[in-house]
Formats: structure tokens, C-alpha cells, sequence
């Protein structure tokens, strides 16, 4: 057979084939009736699942100006003795949109309000036959859902760049989910309320007990200053007593010690010692029962008590310090204490649900893979059928 003769059958058997096809239009369409069929009940029966993405956000710049006041109010301490010749400050409490933030994210992280809510709003299906399977499905399902940190490199698949935390994790129902982060959202931000609240009264409480701390401390001080005074005036007294006694026995009325000789009775006060070499007697018991006369009728103490005005002073400045009241006036004041109070911004209506519908694509596959199985039978059965012609025909 010449190769034109063979081109020739080729092309008559390619044409025949098409003819076939052709004629068996009607059964090949329903095969692929019956596949779009099969897809639609695999798609009742099947779950499709989705990767959903929600944007967590730090609180605007206007929101987290209604800190500024009370950010300013306790942001300074004093640390160490407040006695000391220099004070050195530490900021101890600050209420920013990036410490709302670490904290609405490390609760999400801990995991445990996840299970809860998972629970609560049934996103996995409840066992009564293993309590314990169930809790450890709750537990992965609560694993899974990632808190993915703000990166500075491309994405792979996308070429942006992640400038926020986001949530991400995979289910099959868009409505739980939803209501999965409503649940999340509002919780968190309960638990960072009660915790900056719980926070900031304790540093308040520590702080007050620091101030009365320093207030006893000075209270002491004082008391000390005051007896060590009367001690002192009452040994004093005693040894004037005594000196002024000798006098009048000696009949020494004038001091008589020399003008030149210089006398410092501060250093007598505790002491029985003589002045320059001359006893203090000699001084004359006028003089001396003057002194006696003057300190017993004294009445404004505290002038020769040179230590007392500085502490008094100090006492009175911590008295009279406003700086806690005003600190908790400040921050009742703030966000926090409102019922609308959000740690972060998180715009639940804007998730982004990535491959949440395939059913046309099982559609398109149905119908493809149904057609070629309809042009398969129609071809063999074609194929059959001559055969039995021939069969019949010889």
C-alpha cells in the first residue's frame, strides 16, 4: 500500500470517528448530565473549607491621645531614698497603642479564650461517646489559628508586605467564624481592661504604701528628734542645777572668768567638763539660774532643734502631695473605664475568606471528566456494533 493510500484511510477513519462522536451526541451529553449530578451532590455532602485572614490593627493616633493626660500624671517616680542628694525617674506605667496591642495579641496567643469560644459556638461537632477526643480536636483546632507577626520581607504569594498582626486560620462556615471573632474581640478586650485596671490599682496601692511608709518613717524621725531633745535639755538642766549650787555656796554671783576666755556650752551639754581650764561654776549662779529659768519656760522647742524643720518640711510635701488623686481621677477618665473601650482595631467585616468556593470548579471537572467517559463508550460501543455487522454480513 502506497503511504498516499495510507493518508487517505487515515483521514476517512479520523472523519468517521468524529461522525460517531457526532451521532452520539445525545448520550455523551447524558453522561455529563449525570456528572454534573455526581458534582452536585459531592458538593451537598463535602464541607469546603476557607484560609480567613482579619487585620489587627493598633488603636488610631486620636484614640490613643485620650491617654496623654494620665500618661503624664504618674509616668515619673522617684527611685531611692527621696533623703539622697540626687533623685533619679523611671517610667513605670504608660497606657500607648503599642502596649494595648502586645496585650490584646499575647492573650489571643495564650490560647485559652480560643477554646472557650470554640466550644461555646460549636465549631467542632460535640462527643458524647469520648469527652477527651473531643477536648484534644478543640485544643488542635485552638493550636491551628495563628497570630502572624507584621513582616518587613515580601510575601510569596501575594509580593506585599504584612504591616499588621493578623489572625489566620481554616474553617468550612463563614457565619461561625465570624462569630468566633466577635466572640474573641470582645473577650480580649475585657481581659486587657481587667488587667491594665488590676495593673494600675496595684501600682496605685504600692505607691500609697510606699508614701505611708515614708510619712511613718519621718513620723519617727521626728519623735526621735524630740525626745533626744528633752533628754538632752533635762541633762543639761541637771548640770546647770548643779554648777549653779556651787556658785552660791562659793558666793560667785558675776562671771569672773576672763573676758579673753572663750566659752562654748554646746559641748557641756552632755558633760561635766571644765571651760578653757576654768569649772563652770565661775561663770555665777545669776547667769547660771538664768539659763535654767529660760530653758525651763521654753516654749517654741523646735527652733533649737536645727534637723526638725527639714524633716517636717519633707512630711508636709508628701502630706500634701495630689499626684495618686489625681492619677485615678485621670484614669477614670480614660477609655478604659468605658463600656466601648477597645484594646486595638479590628474591622471583623473586612476578612478575607481565600478559597471558600469550589464548587464550580468540581462542576467544570464533572463535566470534562463526564464528557470524555461519554465519548469513550460511544466510540467502543460504535466499535462493537460494525464488528457485529461484520460478523453478520460474513
Amino acid at each position: 500500500m502506497s503511504d498516499l493510500q495510507k493518508n487517505y484511510d487515515d483521514e476517512i477513519d479520523l472523519l468517521n470517528l468524529i461522525e460517531t462522536v457526532w451521532n452520539g451526541k445525545w448520550k455523551i451529553a447524558l453522561f455529563m448530565i449525570v456528572g454534573i449530578f455526581i458534582a452536585f451532590g459531592y458538593n451537598i455532602i463535602k464541607v469546603n473549607s476557607f484560609i480567613a485572614t482579619t487585620e489587627i490593627r493598633p488603636i488610631t493616633t486620636f484614640e490613643e491621645d485620650k491617654y496623654l493626660l494620665f500618661n503624664q500624671s504618674l509616668k515619673k517616680i522617684d527611685k531611692g531614698s527621696r533623703y539622697g542628694p540626687k533623685k533619679e525617674t523611671s517610667t513605670i506605667f504608660e497606657i500607648t497603642d503599642e502596649s494595648l496591642l502586645n496585650q490584646y495579641v499575647e492573650e489571643i496567643e495564650e490560647g485559652n479564650l480560643l477554646e472557650v469560644g470554640i466550644e461555646k459556638l460549636k465549631l467542632i461537632k460535640y462527643s458524647f461517646d469520648d469527652q477527651k477526643a473531643y477536648t484534644e480536636k478543640v485544643k488542635k483546632f485552638a493550636s491551628e489559628i495563628l497570630i502572624l507577626k507584621p513582616q518587613n520581607i515580601d510575601g510569596k504569594e501575594k509580593g506585599d508586605k504584612i504591616l499588621y498582626h493578623t489572625i489566620k486560620g481554616e474553617y468550612s462556615d463563614i457565619k461561625k467564624w465570624k462569630e468566633l471573632l466577635v466572640f474573641i474581640d470582645v473577650e480580649i478586650n475585657k481581659k486587657v481592661k481587667d488587667i491594665i485596671t488590676n495593673r494600675f490599682e496595684t501600682i496605685m496601692s504600692v505607691q500609697k504604701q510606699n508614701r505611708d511608709f515614708e510619712i511613718e518613717d519621718l513620723n519617727t524621725q521626728i519623735a526621735n528628734i524630740k525626745q533626744d531633745y528633752e533628754e538632752t535639755m533635762k541633762n543639761k538642766v541637771a548640770f546647770l542645777v548643779e554648777q549653779a549650787s556651787i556658785a552660791r555656796k562659793l558666793d560667785i554671783k558675776k562671771n569672773i572668768i576672763q573676758p579673753q576666755t572663750v566659752i562654748n556650752t554646746t559641748d557641756l551639754a552632755m558633760t561635766n567638763l571644765k571651760i578653757e581650764g576654768n569649772p563652770f561654776y565661775l561663770r555665777g549662779y545669776e547667769a547660771i539660774e538664768e539659763e535654767i529659768r529660760l530653758i525651763d519656760t521654753r516654749k517654741n522647742k523646735t527652733a533649737f532643734m536645727p534637723d526638725l524643720f527639714k524633716l517636717e518640711e519633707l512630711k508636709r510635701d508628701l502630706e500634701q502631695d495630689k499626684t495618686l488623686q489625681r492619677a485615678n481621677d485621670l484614669f477614670a477618665n480614660t477609655p478604659i473605664k468605658q463600656d466601648a473601650f477597645k484594646a486595638t482595631s479590628v474591622n471583623i467585616s473586612a476578612t478575607d475568606y481565600d478559597g471558600s468556593n469550589k464548587s464550580i470548579l468540581y462542576y467544570i471537572l464533572a463535566i470534562i471528566l463526564s464528557g470524555m467517559i461519554g465519548v469513550v463508550y460511544v466510540l467502543i460501543a460504535n466499535s462493537f456494533a460494525n464488528r457485529k455487522k461484520t460478523i453478520v454480513t460474513s
